[in-house]
């Protein structure tokens, strides 16, 4: 079982920063605990083939643990995107509900840095929102990028803003 890594803190949002590295959503620890009662979470996921209630077990599963805000990236992020909708609606029918965002045209890099710099809970989970965590299933390539972007987030958002700025100018 992967216990979560705990990569730093980020000044600007001021959360710590962890990353799950699994192989299959299975992986992930059934009971999980970090800075703060919640935490907002990068989804990185090939979830094309991973059937529904897989995925809504998924979601439930780290909406218990205390997931507010949930970023998903990868092949079928929008539909998993959904499936968390569902399940945070099942769990919390009078809210106050989950964000969540997909983002399936744009490089892993842009998603990480939306998770870090973009993540703005619903009020009642504001305060006790003091976790980023990057969930990469399935790819070491991926969990990399989510670690280096985490230990070095300062230093990660000025790359890709830069990358941004030169998109535009061109």
């Amino acid at each position: 079982m992967t216990s979560p890594e705990h990569l730093g803190r980020d000044g600007v949002c001021e959360r710590e920063l962890y990353l799950i590295d699994v192989r299959r959503p299975e992986d992930i620890p059934l009971e999980l605990s970090f800075t703060g009662r919640f935490f907002v979470c990068l989804l990185a996921w090939d979830a094309s083939t991973c059937t529904e209630e897989a995925t809504k077990e998924l979601a439930r599963r780290l909406l218990t643990a205390g997931c507010v805000y949930v970023c998903c990236w990868g092949s079928g992020c929008e539909r998993v995107h959904d499936l968390f909708d569902e399940a945070d609606i099942a769990l919390s029918p009078e809210g106050p509900f989950l964000m969540s965002t997909w983002h399936d045209n744009e490089p892993l890099s842009e998603a990480i840095w939306f998770m870090l710099f973009n993540t703005y809970p619903d009020e009642a989970f504001f305060d006790e929102c003091r976790s980023a965590v990057g969930i990469s299933i399935g790819s070491s390539e991926w969990a990399g990028e989510i670690r280096t972007a985490m230990a070095y987030p300062r230093e990660f958002s000025d790359r890709v803003v830069s990358r941004l700025q030169d998109r535009r100018i061109r």
